[in-house]
C-alpha cells in the first residue's frame, strides 16, 4: 500500500514540474516545431483546386498551407500582406493536420494558394475551428489582377463584427471562374497557438455546425440540469457535498461555453474584456468547487488530514488565480490554469485511491471518475502546450472526461445516498431493538420511572414506581390518582422549587425531597427529571425517575448526630462544644451577651473502672449525664469532652448563678450512689468555672483557664468549685505552667531543644583511658536558653517528660553515629532518665528500637536514674535496668543519698556506679556530717564494686578532699563549664 506521505509529497512537486514545463519545456519544444512541419524553402506549393471540392463537402488544407513566424518586437513587426517576404526560405509547410505551436509570443502567418478551374464562381467558408484566438486578419488576393478581399476577426473584437454568425471564426470567400488566389492569414494570440483551417461548402458547413451546436447544447443543458438538481438536493438535505458539486458543474458549463465560444456568442457578445478572462475565472472556480466537493464527499478532514490540507491549499490557489485574472498577463494566467486542470484532479484522484485501499467505500466511484478526468485533462493540457498535436482525440478528450466525471460522480452521490438509506434502515432496526430493550429495562427497573404532562397529570409509570407509591401496578395507581400533586413531592414549597429548577435548567439531578405514598406515609426520595418535547404533538412533558433513599437519609441523620454528639452519653461532643464556645466568645466580643463556661472532672472515677471494668464506668457516665441534664436550661449546652471530663456552656448567665448551679451539681454527684454487682461507689466532681467576657481572647484560652481552675480544685482537696480569676496566685502559676507545657510540646515537635555536655574527670589514681561526658538538655525559646530547672518539673507534672527523654536519647545516639572519631575515643556518655520513663512500658519499647537502630554506639551509653525514682518503683526499675543491661547499656544511680534509702536496695539494682547528691559535696569541707556521708557512701559502693562519682565540684578545696576520700570520678563548674554538643 502506498505511503500517503510519499504520495502527497509527489503531488506537491507536480505543480513545480508544470511551472518548469511552462517556462522551459513548452517554448523549447515549440522551437523544434520541425517535428510537426518540414522546411521547403525552394518549393512552390500547388494550388488547392476548389472546383474539385465535393458537393456539400469539406476540403482539408494541411497539405497546402505554409506558415511564417514573425518575431514580436523585431523589424518585421510592421509586416503587412504587402510587405510579407513571400519567397523567403523561412516559410515552412505542415506535416501535422493542423498548426499547434502551444503558448507562444510570436505572430504566425499562414499562406494557402487556391484556384478555381471551373467555369463558374465558387463560394466556400474558410473555417478556423478554435475560438480563443485574439486577432485574425485574412486577406484573399487575386493573383492575376491583384484584387484583395480583407476580413478581420478574433475574440478581442466584439462578436457582432464577425462576418459569419458562428462561435468560432468563419470567413465567406468567393472565387471567380478559372482564377488563382492566395490566402494570407495573420494570427496573433496570447492563448495557445492552435489554428485548425478547413474549407467548407456553405450548406454542408451550416449542417455540420448545427449538429455540433445541438450536441453541445444538449450536453451543456444536461450538465446544467444536474447542477440545478444537486442544488435542490442541498436545499433539501443540507449536505454541502451537493452544493459544491452543483457549483463545480455550473463552473464546468461555463468553461464548455467559453471553450466553444458559445458564451461569447450568446452571453456577452459585446464584452471583449470579460470574454478575454472568462476562461481563467470559470476554470479556476470550477476546480475550486471540485476540490471542495472532494474534501466534503470523502470527509478528508477526518479521513486524510494531510490530503485535506493539500486540497485546501490548491482550492485557495484556484480562488486567487480567479481573482487575479484581470491583473496578471493572460498567457501566464492561462498556463497556470492549465496546470491546475491537471494538478487538482490528480490530487483528488490519488487521495481517493488511498482511501479506497483503506476500505473507505465512498471513494470507489470517486476514484474511477477521477481516473477518466485526470487522463483526459492531461491530454487536453498537453495539446494546449503544443506537446501533442491538435486532433479530434486531443481536442474532445476533455469533454469526454468531463462527461465521465459528471456521470460517475453522480453515481458516487447516488451510491452514498443508497448506503445512507441502508444505514438508516439498519439504524431503524437497531432503534426498534433498543426500544424493546428499553421496554424491558423500563418494566424491570428497580428505579421508579414516570412521565407526566405540564400540569402534573400522570402519563405513564413503571411497576417499580407503582410499588414505591404503595400499589402493585400502573393501572391500580391511575385508578386512585390522576396526578402526582401532593405525592411527589409531598409539600408545596418543594414543588415550587422543583418547577423553578425545571423551567430554568430543563433538568433535575438527584434532588432529595420528601414524598408521600398513597396510604399517607412519607418517605425520602432522590428525584431525577428532565423536560422533553413530544416529537408529534410538540407539547412539553416531564420524564424522570425516583429512588427511595429513606434508609440512606436515616443513616445520614445518624452520622450527622454522631458527628456532633458523644455516642456513649448522647451528649454533645468536644467538636460541637468548641463550635458553640467560639460562637459564644464572638457574641461576647460584640457586646451582645455574657456567658459562663464550666469544666467538670470526676474524682475517683478510675476506682470504678479498675474495680468493675469499663462497662461499669460507661454506665456511671450515662447515669451522671442524665443527672446533669436535670439541672440545665434548654439553652445551655452540655458536652462530654472525653473520659470522665464534662463541660457546660451557660449562655446569657452571670457567674454567681453559674456557681450556684455548679455547687448543686457537685453536691448531687457527691450524694449519688452508684451500684454495680452488689458494690456501691461514691464519686466527686472537681469543677472549674470561667466567665466569657469581651476580654476573653480565644477558645483555647477559655479552655485552658477552665482546665487550670479545675486542677486548682483538685489541688485544693478535690470535690471543689473554683472560679478562675486573674488575682489568684495559684491559678496564675498554673497558667504559666500550662503555657510552658505548650512551649515545651512545640519545642519537642520542632526540634528546638538543644544538647549540652559536661565532662566527667577521673579523680586520684582512677584512669580508664577514655573521655566521659554527661548530656544536659536546654530549651531554646525567644532567642534565649532556658535551663532544665525551669521546664523539667513542668514536663514531669504534665506527662511530657517521657517524650523529652526519648528526644534526648534519639539525638544523642545520632550525634554519636555522626562523630565516629570522637565516639571511638570515648569511654562513656551519661544520659538522664526520669522515673516516668522507667515505669512506662511504651517508653522502654521506643528506647530499645533506638538502641537497636544505633547498635554500633549503644555500648557507650550509661543511663542515669535518680535514687528516688528507683526506690519508688523498685520492681519496674529493676525490670527496666535488667532488660537494657542485656543490650550492653550501663546504669548509674544519680543523686544517691538524698533519699536516705537503705543500702540494701543496691543489691537488687544492677548499676555500675553511684553519683553522690551534690548537696553533700558542696559543703563537704564545712559540714562534718556531709563529709561522713560522702565517706560512708564511697566505702559501701567500693565494697559492692561500684564506681563513685561526685558532682558539684566548685573549687579546688573540694577536689582535694574528694581525692583523699578515694572518689573515682568528679564533675563540676570548677572543672568544666557545660558547652553545646556539636
Amino acid at each position: 500500500m502506498c505511503d500517503p506521505r510519499v504520495v502527497l509529497r509527489v503531488l506537491s512537486l507536480l505543480g513545480l514540474c508544470f511551472v518548469v514545463l511552462i517556462g522551459g519545456v513548452s517554448p523549447a519544444f515549440a522551437d523544434k516545431v520541425g517535428a510537426f512541419v518540414r522546411d521547403d524553402p525552394a518549393s512552390q506549393m500547388a494550388h488547392l483546386d476548389l472546383a474539385s471540392l465535393p458537393d456539400r463537402g469539406e476540403a482539408k488544407t494541411s497539405a497546402y498551407i505554409r506558415y511564417w513566424v514573425e518575431a514580436r518586437g523585431a523589424a518585421s513587426e510592421a509586416l503587412t500582406v504587402d510587405t510579407l517576404p513571400i519567397d523567403s526560405p523561412g516559410w515552412r509547410t505542415l506535416k501535422a493536420p493542423y498548426l499547434n505551436a502551444g503558448f507562444r509570443t510570436e505572430i504566425y502567418w499562414l499562406a494557402l494558394p487556391l484556384q478555381n478551374t471551373s467555369k463558374r464562381p465558387v463560394s466556400f467558408i474558410l473555417d478556423v475551428g478554435y475560438g480563443l484566438l485574439d486577432s485574425l486578419e485574412l486577406t484573399l488576393i487575386h493573383e492575376e489582377t491583384g484584387a484583395q478581399q480583407r476580413f478581420t476577426a478574433g475574440d478581442k473584437r466584439p462578436y457582432t463584427e464577425r462576418s459569419v454568425d458562428y462561435p468560432n471564426f468563419a470567413f465567406p470567400l468567393q472565387l471567380e471562374p478559372q482564377a488563382t488566389y492566395q490566402v494570407y492569414l495573420r494570427v496573433d494570440t496570447t492563448s495557445s497557438m492552435q489554428v485548425p483551417v478547413n474549407l467548407w461548402d456553405p450548406v454542408q458547413f451550416a449542417e455540420v455546425r448545427y449538429k455540433e451546436a445541438l450536441f453541445f447544447g444538449v450536453l451543456i443543458g444536461m450538465i446544467l440540469i444536474m447542477a440545478v438538481y444537486n442544488l435542490f438536493l442541498f436545499v433539501a438535505l443540507r449536505d454541502l457535498s451537493y452544493l459544491y458539486f452543483s457549483f463545480c458543474l455550473t463552473g464546468y458549463v461555463l468553461v464548455e461555453m467559453v471553450l466553444s465560444s458559445t458564451a461569447f456568442a450568446y452571453l456577452w457578445p459585446e464584452s471583449v474584456i470579460w470574454n478575454d478572462h472568462a476562461l481563467v475565472v470559470s476554470s479556476n472556480l470550477a476546480l475550486a468547487g471540485l476540490a471542495m466537493f472532494a474534501i466534503q464527499f470523502l470527509n478528508m478532514r477526518a479521513a486524510a488530514p494531510r490530503g485535506w490540507r493539500l486540497l485546501m491549499i490548491q482550492c485557495a490557489f484556484c480562488v486567487v488565480l480567479a481573482l487575479l485574472a484581470f491583473t496578471l498577463p493572460y498567457q501566464r494566467m492561462i498556463m497556470l490554469t492549465a496546470v491546475n486542470v491537471v494538478a487538482v484532479p490528480m490530487t483528488g484522484y490519488i487521495i481517493g485511491i488511498i482511501l479506497w485501499k483503506r476500505g473507505f467505500i465512498a471513494a470507489r466511484y470517486f476514484s474511477i471518475a477521477f481516473t477518466c478526468f485526470v487522463g483526459s485533462s492531461t491530454i487536453f493540457v498537453l495539446s494546449k502546450f503544443g506537446i501533442l498535436p491538435r486532433n479530434f482525440f486531443t481536442e474532445y478528450s476533455i469533454h469526454v472526461g468531463a462527461v465521465s466525471v459528471v456521470a460517475l460522480l453522480s453515481f458516487a452521490l447516488a451510491d452514498r445516498v443508497n448506503r445512507e438509506k441502508v444505514e438508516k434502515e439498519s439504524a431503524q432496526q437497531s432503534a426498534i431493538e433498543n426500544l424493546e430493550k428499553y421496554r424491558l429495562l423500563y418494566e424491570n427497573s428497580l428505579e421508579g420511572m414516570f412521565r407526566i404532562d405540564e400540569k402534573g397529570r400522570v402519563l405513564a409509570v413503571n411497576p417499580a414506581f407503582a410499588k414505591t407509591m404503595g400499589v402493585n401496578s400502573e393501572e391500580e395507581l391511575l385508578a386512585q390518582v390522576s396526578s402526582l400533586d401532593g405525592l411527589v413531592p409531598a409539600d408545596s414549597q418543594a414543588k415550587a422549587t422543583i418547577r423553578k429548577e425545571l423551567e430554568t435548567q430543563g433538568h433535575l439531578f438527584g434532588y432529595e425531597v420528601q414524598c408521600r405514598r398513597l396510604d399517607g406515609s412519607e418517605f425520602w426520595a432522590a428525584l431525577f427529571a428532565r423536560v422533553l418535547r413530544h416529537p408529534a404533538t410538540r407539547e412539553f412533558f416531564v420524564e424522570g425517575s425516583l429512588v427511595d433513599i429513606t434508609e440512606k437519609k436515616m443513616n445520614e441523620e445518624q452520622l450527622h448526630f454522631l458527628a456532633r454528639h458523644d455516642p456513649l452519653t448522647r451528649l454533645l461532643n468536644r467538636t460541637e462544644m468548641e463550635r458553640r464556645l467560639k460562637r459564644a466568645i464572638a457574641q461576647a466580643h460584640e457586646g451582645k451577651a455574657r456567658h459562663v463556661f464550666l469544666f467538670l472532672d470526676l474524682d475517683q472515677f478510675k476506682v470504678v473502672n479498675d474495680t468493675c471494668g469499663h462497662r461499669a464506668g460507661d454506665e456511671l457516665l450515662r447515669q451522671l449525664a442524665h443527672l446533669f441534664q436535670r439541672h440545665l436550661r434548654s439553652r445551655d449546652a452540655l458536652a462530654r469532652l472525653g473520659g470522665d471530663e464534662f463541660a457546660i456552656l451557660f449562655e446569657h448567665c452571670r457567674v454567681d448563678n453559674a456557681v450556684e448551679i455548679a455547687e448543686a451539681l457537685r453536691q448531687e454527684v457527691t450524694e449519688y450512689r452508684f451500684c454495680w454487682n452488689e458494690k456501691v461507689f461514691r464519686v466527686g466532681a472537681s469543677i472549674g468555672i470561667v466567665a466569657i467576657t469581651p476580654e476573653s481572647k480565644s477558645m483555647d484560652e477559655v479552655l485552658s483557664q477552665a482546665d487550670i481552675a479545675c486542677y486548682a480544685a483538685k489541688d485544693a482537696g478535690r470535690n471543689q468549685v473554683v472560679v478562675h480569676t486573674e488575682a489568684r496566685e495559684d491559678l496564675s502559676k498554673r497558667q504559666n505552667d500550662m503555657e510552658l507545657v505548650v512551649i515545651l510540646r512545640e519545642a519537642i515537635r520542632d526540634n528546638r531543644l538543644c544538647l549540652h555536655f559536661q565532662r566527667i574527670f577521673p579523680c586520684g589514681e582512677s584512669r580508664d583511658g577514655g573521655e566521659r561526658l554527661e548530656v544536659l538538655v536546654r530549651l531554646s525559646h525567644e532567642g534565649g536558653i532556658m535551663m532544665p530547672g525551669s521546664f523539667l518539673p513542668v514536663a514531669e507534672r504534665y506527662n511530657l517528660i517521657v517524650e523529652l527523654d526519648c528526644w534526648v536519647v534519639e539525638h544523642c545516639l545520632a550525634w554519636l553515629e555522626a562523630n565516629p572519631e570522637r565516639t571511638l575515643q570515648m569511654a562513656q556518655i551519661n544520659i538522664n532518665l526520669s522515673g516516668q520513663t522507667i515505669s512506662n512500658a511504651d517508653a522502654m519499647g521506643r528506647l530499645l528500637k533506638l538502641l537497636d537502630r544505633n547498635s554500633g554506639v549503644a555500648d557507650k551509653v550509661c543511663f542515669e536514674i535518680t535514687e528516688h525514682a528507683a526506690i519508688t518503683n523498685m520492681t519496674e526499675t529493676s525490670h527496666f535496668v535488667r532488660t537494657l543491661r542485656s543490650r550492653g547499656i550501663r546504669f548509674s544511680l544519680d543523686d544517691f543519698g538524698s533519699g536516705f534509702s537503705s543500702y540494701s536496695h543496691l543489691k537488687h539494682l544492677p548499676v555500675t556506679s553511684l553519683k553522690i547528691d551534690g548537696s553533700f559535696v558542696r559543703d563537704i569541707n564545712t559540714d562534718p556530717f556531709d563529709l561522713a556521708m560522702v565517706k560512708s557512701i564511697t566505702d559501701i559502693a567500693h565494697t559492692m564494686g561500684l564506681a563513685v562519682v561526685a558532682e558539684f565540684v566548685e573549687n579546688q578545696a573540694i577536689l582535694d578532699t574528694l581525692n583523699q576520700l578515694g572518689i573515682d570520678f568528679v564533675q563540676g563548674y570548677h572543672l568544666h563549664q557545660p558547652e553545646p554538643l556539636v
